[in-house]
């Protein structure tokens, strides 16, 4: 049986950012009875009601098949890394600043290439398989 984790006002909180359009960490802004009502997200400071991870139901088509929405990024990955050398690829660490650069290199998904920087706080980086956001000039308390 899991064990359901107590929050209180000022706690830090990994979930969705509705405007980020990622998970990030949140800090908890309200609480009711035990139960997280609001959060700030670190990333754009942007203060939102708190949605558990609970499972979505996937949409379906009318023909009864599960609909995937995916974007696909194998076409844009060999444009992308065509004229790119082996040292454009820094190792990643979300503590580090990729503005200036071109490409990363993640321990999970690879090398990538950075398409859009969001913000001081974001990057948008094309992978072979797919599209990440991921966090940069992260600050660790």
């Amino acid at each position: 049986m899991a064990v359901k984790k107590v929050y209180a006002v000022g706690d830090e909180i990994f979930t969705e950012c509705g405007k980020c359009k990622s998970e990030m960490h949140h800090i908890v802004t309200a609480m009711k009875d035990d139960e997280v009502k609001k959060v700030m997200c670190k990333g754009c400071n942007t203060t939102h009601v708190y949605k558990s991870k609970k499972k979505k139901a996937k949409a379906t088509t009318e023909t009864g098949k599960k609909k995937v929405k995916r974007r696909s990024s194998k076409k844009d990955w060999g444009k992308l890394t065509a004229d790119m050398q082996e040292d454009e690829f820094v190792n990643y660490d979300m503590r580090s600043d990729f503005s200036e650069q071109r490409g990363l290199k993640h321990n999970k998904f690879g090398n990538g290439v950075i398409i859009k920087v969001i913000g001081e706080t974001q990057l948008e980086v094309v992978f072979e398989d797919s599209i990440k956001i991921l966090v940069q000039n992260y600050e660790m308390n």
